[in-house]
């Protein structure tokens, strides 16, 4: 619902719109139901939108026109491309902020930026615990660039992302708070993931993988200065049924690429790969292990990360209660050759 007047006016819609869908000269009267509130107010020059669900007739298939009627205005209209296929979470909350951004007139940049193109890459959290320094946190994204193909059977299409982590280790409790080291890490990757929905086949499954190219620095300068790159080539599989409990197994492989002056014995700490465990489920718990070490295997790194939901009615906000321990070298690129050992605990918003 659009406000183009200069003041804020009450939002209202009803729960229930009639519609009819065309197909094949025939109509067919339907019934939206909205599945959330509406209630407020909309802004002067905004808008506010509700997501209607609609139960489509069985074995309905082919392109379809549905049409609902407004009050004092023109029908609305739209095409549909029905289909029998099962799709994965992923692509069905694509296809639907895609169709919510496209119904709200003012807001058309949305669609052609962020709309089913935004979404979470590594882990997201702030953690904290005794040692210095004392706080951890990371937030991550990825960016769909282009979309290749329409995908297979049992995959969803291909796609090239950009995306963007950064890790930083905070001296929050010191005077002044500085931060002691940040890492950021921009990266292309190709990426075929994410089965569709039902495609997966027995208790073994192969998830996909990603191929990128990754840069990484901390952004100093002179003697404090630290970065590399790499390229990589990460595989998924999945051990047991996804809606349930189940095992992931992600080994990563990469190289190193241009100079390495400033780490000059990374390789020594980071090796050449590194290998992420996930045993749980995913409404439930889930333990995340991750370890690597350096060259001749020496120098053994690993992290554990326990994750719990918590859901707060009150406030409609869920995370995850989590707590890491980690135990090795690398957590600061500035000091990758340090051995440390620290637990932290704090909250997760994507594990």
């Amino acid at each position: 619902m659009l406000n183009p007047s200069a003041t804020e006016v009450a939002s209202s819609t009803p729960t229930e719109a009639p519609g009819t869908l065309y197909v094949q000269g025939s109509a067919i009267p339907v019934t939206l139901r909205a599945t959330s509130d509406s209630s407020g107010v909309i802004p002067a020059g905004g808008f506010t939108f509700r997501r209607f669900d609609l139960q489509l007739p069985q074995n309905l298939t082919g392109k379809v026109v549905l049409e609902v009627a407004q009050d004092g205005a023109a029908p609305l209209r739209a095409a549909i491309d029905v289909r029998q296929e099962s799709r994965s979470p992923e692509v069905q909350e694509e296809t639907r902020l895609s169709s919510l951004a496209s119904s709200a007139n003012a807001a058309p940049t949305i669609v052609r930026t962020f709309a089913g193109r935004l979404s979470p890459h590594e882990p997201i959290y702030f953690l904290y615990g005794p040692d210095d320094p004392a706080a951890k946190f990371q937030f991550s994204f990825k960016y769909r660039l282009l979309t290749l193909g329409d995908g297979s059977d049992r995959f969803s299409p291909p796609t090239v992302q950009f995306g963007f982590t950064q890790r930083s280790l905070w001296d929050i409790a010191h005077e002044s708070s500085p931060f002691y080291d940040t890492s950021y890490i921009p990266e292309f990757m190709f990426e075929s993931l994410a089965p569709r929905e039902g495609k997966t086949e027995g208790w073994f499954n192969f998830l996909g993988y990603q191929l990128g190219s990754r840069h990484e620095s901390n952004g100093q300068e002179g003697a404090l200065s630290r970065s590399l790159n790499t390229i990589y080539l990460r595989g998924a599989w999945a051990v047991g049924a996804l809606d349930d409990w189940h095992l992931l197994v992600l080994p990563e492989f990469y190289g190193y690429v241009g100079d390495l002056s400033e780490n000059e014995r990374i390789k020594e700490y980071r090796g050449f790969g590194q290998l992420r465990v996930v045993f749980g489920t995913n409404d439930g718990p889930s333990l995340t292990g991750r370890v690597w070490a350096g060259e001749d295997f020496q120098n053994v790194s690993y992290q554990l990360d326990l994750s719990i939901p918590v859901t707060t009615r009150l406030l409609d906000f869920e995370t995850y209660f989590t707590v890491q321990y980690f135990n090795g070298y690398g957590e600061s690129l500035l000091d990758y050759e340090s051995l440390t050992e620290t637990i932290r605990a704090g909250v997760s918003f994507v594990r």
